[in-house]
C-alpha cells in the first residue's frame, strides 16, 4: 500500500475514461464533462519541485503512529520532541519499490526524507484540546488517498482490525436519513438536508459512479477522524 495518487493507475484509467466519454458522445449520449490535461512543460523556475509531504494535527502521536502502521502499513521515520509539550512525527511507505517490495530501514528513510514523496507529518501540541476532524463548509481538507492491490482483502483487513469504515464498497449513500455525513461533507456536500444540495448530488451521481465511487471505493477514518479513501489500483469505473 502506498499513500499517493501519482501512479500509472491514473494514466491508464484516464485513457479509459476519455475513450468511454468519446464513445458515449459519438453514440449521442451526453457525457459528463471531461477535460484531458495537456499542460506545456512546467516553468523552469519550478524545476525540481515535487510534493514531499502533507501535515496534519494529531491528538495522540502514539495512537496515530500505531494506527497508520497497523492499518495502512505506513512506516515510522522519526519522532522529534521539540519541547516537552510539542512533538513532530514523520511517517511514510518504503520507497525502494512499492510498499514491501523494497525494504528501507528507518534510518535510510530519514536520510532520504527530502527526496521522498507521499509522506505524512503529524504535529502534536499536548496542551491543545483533543480534536476530531469533521469536514464542513469551512474546511478545505477532504481526505488522504490510498491505492491498494486488492480492495476486497483491504476491506476484510479493516474489518478484522475494527477500523471505522465510513463508506463501504457498493454503497454510495447521500440520504439525509442514512448517510454518513462525514463522507458527504468530504466531497463538498456539507448540507445534505438541503433540497438544492440533493438535486446537485443527483446530477453528480453518474459521474461519481463512473469514477468507481459506488463499487470500488472504501472510506475509513483514523483515530482523529481524518478520512482515508481507499481505491484499487485497477478500477472497475471509467476513471
Amino acid at each position: 500500500m502506498k499513500v499517493t495518487y501519482f501512479s500509472a493507475f491514473l494514466v491508464s484509467s484516464a485513457c479509459a475514461y476519455g475513450n468511454k466519454a468519446r464513445r458515449e458522445s459519438s453514440n449521442g449520449i451526453p457525457p459528463w464533462s471531461y477535460i484531458q490535461g495537456d499542460d506545456p512543460p512546467a516553468d523552469p523556475a519550478t524545476k525540481g519541485y515535487f510534493v514531499n509531504h502533507f501535515g496534519m494535527l494529531a491528538s495522540n502521536l502514539t495512537a496515530t503512529r500505531q494506527w497508520y502502521s497497523k492499518v495502512l502499513g505506513v512506516r515510522h521515520i522519526f519522532t522529534m520532541d521539540v519541547s516537552s509539550e510539542f512533538s513532530v512525527l514523520y511517517m511514510g511507505h518504503s520507497q525502494g519499490g512499492r510498499n514491501g517490495a523494497g525494504y528501507q530501514t528507518g534510518l535510510e528513510m530519514a536520510r532520504d526524507k527530502n527526496n521522498m514523496d507521499g509522506l505524512i507529518k503529524f504535529v502534536s501540541y499536548k496542551k491543545a484540546v483533543n480534536r476530531t476532524y469533521m469536514p464542513d463548509a469551512q474546511t478545505t481538507f477532504s481526505h488522504i488517498g490510498l491505492v491498494v492491490d486488492d480492495i476486497a482483502a483491504a476491506k476484510a483487513c479493516f474489518q478484522d482490525l475494527g477500523v471505522n469504515i465510513v463508506k463501504r464498497r457498493g454503497v454510495l449513500d447521500f440520504s439525509p436519513a442514512t448517510a454518513d455525513r462525514r463522507f458527504a461533507a468530504a466531497f463538498g456536500f456539507a448540507d445534505i438536508d438541503n433540497d438544492e444540495t440533493q438535486k446537485d448530488i443527483a446530477a453528480a451521481l453518474p459521474g461519481f459512479k463512473a469514477l468507481g465511487f459506488f463499487g470500488d471505493f472504501v472510506m475509513i477514518a483514523d483515530p482523529d477522524g481524518n478520512l482515508v479513501e481507499v481505491q484499487p489500483q485497477v478500477s472497475s469505473g471509467a476513471l
